[in-house]
């Protein structure tokens, strides 16, 4: 979306379905998207409306996805608030349904989700630097994870620039131990930061650029979900709450509010949560904190001042309005823009203020949709570095028979512009091109993964870009101009634009990257003998002519050969591999970050991501081998692997000369011990594949006649297990979070636990996120329980692995995260893995 600015002073000179099917989805939905940077006459009036309306309200939760879109479009779009979304986290510690991105890439993924859902609902987006560490049980249990100073300090940061005059809460910070601890830490966090943002001596120094606020009232928005059951929640009294009906229909946009919130809503696709649209009727209800609900109020914001009277001076400005608003023509929009400058004098007038400059902002946007003007700036590449050259294309319209005059267009940072001091004819292009050099250009990746992903908190240097979705860019073409005599200047991003055959035009982000990058390569490197092992490192040159020398920051422990690289790299877009060995001097079960440098600087590998239904992500992270010296024996052979939701354990295993066998269920008739003597079913299988039940008894002849089958975890939704692993074996939503928690050893002589490899308590040191999830918890007397864990102050679990001997085969079931482990190249869950793989 364009952001606008004062030039100089008046008058004076933005169920689940398969991988194949989604895509189809979401490329429909594309070709769908209307540019909302320009509007409509009808939607134009609906923004003359919200210019007499001075309310924000702020809406808190844990995650992308945890919003409530129907509420965020409702107060957007019929109440006509400023309305936005703090969303803590970026939701990297969830699952991807629509491709193979975890972790930090995901979180990528989801920040752009919930920026495009905000195009629908009309909603601004925060965040702040919570790192989403996966799931957990409980709020203390996340604030011994996140730093909980730090993040009540980046929420009153966003209260104090927002000025809010409600806060709402999805999740009831009274309630933890009953939902994600992450809920209830996030409605801790805005109940304290409520609190917190008002008080002049807080975190003094660091806050000293922003003057404390009062928000009047702060929420809890209940629902569904907090009772339990739609019985329990229509069975409730709410007779102290407040409420709201959220279904109203918008004649100007054809549509209820919530068919826009489901379209919202179903912008994260990368969880699965699409959803059909709601007509009609639809009640919200809200329970006030801290305060008791006042006889005479119905709505959250009965009583609240809302309009311009709050400001000083802003009554004339409101009559004004009022006036566009009567005389307003539907067919000639343009007809308005006199009485609009009329306003927008007045507004520039009133004191600095925060209402003045949100004010003045928005009825520019209206004067210039008014006026029909249509502005761009684009490019032919979509990946630029410093030191190129590129050409900048422009045009520049106003459609309608204002009067304008093209004053002068400047690029940025370069300030190399162009005059024109023209009349534009109406309705009648200007287009014009220049070439611009690229110089001291900031990168334009995910700012948040300049430092890497840490546990807790992602490291953001810069205060002011910690709340922001992404960060601003930087080349921009400015195009000054004036209305009916009135100076204007209008910022627009440079993008890159393509005609595309088959999709038409098509317009994306221009990204700015380092001249030189390392491709995506496997940073796991296995390290399980004295001869060590090679990484192979991909450097590509954004532009021509450089060179430098490439080298391992190595910890002590490890030894590189050769130790540094001397490279050149000629031609733009030029692609060489280096290659260093190397060697532990102990294998000591440890796992070893050693940073990649070039020129003595952090390097950073470049991964791109495309979806149909975000923007273009060009993401760099900082480059690094994590190098596990492993003491670990092997018996490498035929492994047959069955996928499920996708991950990424036959790749880890064929790290230790494993022979991975991809197998569709068709090729299960076929299976032999003899050639195949184990077969992995990948992560949730069984509940993403619909024909394995068919070949039940097939896998059962398979075991009988000596084969191995390993079960990963699998969900209780849509579970395609029936009674394959007995008729009492039931999966449940237990789990365990805490990746260090004690683990006991029931049986120390089970071959699982010894060969090839001996398991101890050690082998359960330095695991990642979570322990395992969805653990079983009713199974028969025939399954061996070899392992029990428990989360602190919970039961123990003891169905970590389960063993049973079937015939001359085996079967076990394990649901520890051996998709976050091996990867990671975790020693002990390779050591314990392995075991789990070897038949004797």
């Amino acid at each position: 979306m364009f952001q606008i600015e004062l030039f100089v002073h008046f008058f004076i000179p933005y169920p689940m379905l398969n991988r194949i099917l989604l895509l189809f989805l979401l490329c429909i939905y594309n070709l769908s998207v209307l540019n909302a940077q320009y509007k409509s006459s009808s939607e134009i009036l609906e923004d003359i409306k919200k210019l007499n309306v001075l309310g924000s309200v702020l809406y808190v939760a844990a995650h992308p996805d945890d919003e409530n879109t129907r509420l965020i479009s409702y107060l957007t779009k019929d109440k006509k608030y400023r309305t936005a979304y703090v969303s803590l986290t970026r939701g990297d510690g969830g699952q991807n349904l629509i491709g193979p991105q975890l972790d930090e890439f995901l979180g990528v993924i989801r920040t752009n989700e919930l920026i495009e859902a905000r195009r629908i609902d009309g909603g601004i987006q925060f965040f702040t630097r919570a790192n989403d560490f996966g799931y957990s049980k409980n709020a203390e249990e996340t604030f011994t994870i996140w730093n909980k100073d730090s993040l009540l300090l980046d929420l009153v940061r966003i209260i104090r620039e927002f000025q809010p005059d409600v806060i709402i809460n999805r999740f009831d910070h009274r309630s933890s131990g009953r939902t994600h601890g992450h809920h209830t830490a996030s409605a801790i966090l805005a109940e304290e930061a409520f609190r917190e943002a008002s008080h002049s001596l807080y975190r003094v120094s660091e806050m000293k650029d922003l003057e404390p606020v009062i928000v009047p009232r702060l929420f809890f928005n209940t629902s569904i979900w907090h009772y339990g059951s739609r019985e329990k929640f229509e069975a409730a009294d709410k007779s102290n709450m407040y409420s709201m009906d959220l279904g109203t229909y918008y004649p100007s946009l054809g549509m209820s509010n919530g068919e826009i919130s489901a379209q919202s809503r179903s912008m994260h696709k990368s969880q699965g949560f699409g959803m059909n649209s709601v007509r009609g009727s639809q009640i919200e209800y809200f329970e006030r904190i801290g305060a008791k609900k006042e006889a005479d109020q119905n709505s959250p914001f009965d009583g609240l001042n809302l309009s311009w009277t709050r400001v000083n001076g802003g009554g004339n400005i409101e009559n004004v309005i009022l006036q566009v608003l009567k005389e307003y023509d539907i067919n000639n929009p343009s007809a308005s823009i006199p009485l609009l400058q009329k306003a927008e004098k007045y507004i520039f007038d009133l004191a600095p203020g925060h209402w003045r400059d949100i004010k003045l902002e928005e009825i520019k946007k209206v004067i210039f949709n008014c006026s029909g003007i249509y502005a761009e700036a684009t490019t032919d590449k979509q990946i630029v570095s410093n030191g190129m050259r590129i050409k900048i294309n422009t045009e520049f319209i106003c459609r309608t028979n204002v009067k304008c005059e093209l004053q002068k267009i400047i690029f940025l940072p370069s300030m190399q512009d162009t005059v024109f001091d023209k009349l534009l004819p109406e309705n009648s292009a200007n287009l014009w091109s220049s070439e611009i050099d690229l110089f001291d250009l900031n990168n334009t990746s995910a700012f948040w993964l300049k430092h890497g992903r840490g546990k807790s908190l992602y490291s953001v240097d810069d205060k002011k870009l910690r709340s922001k979705p992404l960060s601003d860019k930087e080349l921009i073409t400015k195009f000054y101009f004036k209305l009916n005599g009135v100076d204007y200047s209008l910022p627009i991003n440079i993008s890159y634009k393509n005609d595309d055959p088959v999709h038409g035009e098509v317009n994306q982000p221009l990204d700015v990257l380092p001249s030189i990058i390392v491709e995506p390569f496997d940073h796991s490197l296995l390290i399980n003998n004295n001869k060590g092992n090679a990484v192979r490192i991909q450097l590509r040159s954004r532009v021509s002519n450089q060179s430098g020398v490439l080298k391992l920051k190595l910890p002590q422990g490890i030894i590189a050969i050769p130790d540094s690289i001397s490279f050149k790299l000629d031609q733009a877009n030029e692609l060489k591999e280096f290659e260093f060995k190397l060697t532990t001097l102990q294998l000591n079960n440890k796992v070893y970050e050693v940073p990649i440098l070039l020129n003595d600087q952090q390097a950073f590998v470049h991964t791109t991501i495309k979806y149909p239904h975000i923007s273009w992500q060009n993401v760099l992270t900082p480059a690094s081998v994590l190098v596990s010296a492993l003491d670990i024996k092997t018996k490498p052979e035929n492994i047959g692997y069955i996928n499920g939701a996708g991950d990424y354990i036959d790749d880890a295993l064929r790290k230790l000369n494993y022979n991975v066998i991809q197998l569709n269920p068709n090729q299960i008739n076929s299976l032999s011990p003899s050639k195949i003597p184990v077969v992995i079913f990948g992560i949730r299988a069984w509940n993403t594949n619909d024909d394995l039940p068919q070949f039940q008894s097939q896998l059962l002849e398979y075991v009988a006649r000596g084969g191995r089958l390993i079960f990963q975890y699998n969900t209780t939704s849509e579970l395609k297990l029936g009674k394959f692993l007995g008729d009492s074996f039931k999966i449940t939503r237990e789990r365990i979070t805490d990746e260090a928690s004690p683990v006991r050893i029931l049986n120390t002589e089970h071959s699982l636990l010894n060969k090839p490899n001996k398991i101890t308590i050690q082998d359960f040191k330095d695991w990642i996120q979570e322990r395992g999830l969805y653990y079983p918890n009713n199974y028969s007397s025939d399954w061996e329980e070899l392992l029990a864990m428990n989360d602190p102050n919970e039961k123990e679990l003891k169905s970590a692995i389960l063993f049973k001997n079937l015939g001359k085969g085996t079967i076990i079931y394990s649901p520890l995260s051996w998709f976050r482990q091996l990867p990671a190249g975790v020693p002990g869950a390779y050591r314990l893995f392995v075991n789990l793989i070897t038949v004797p």
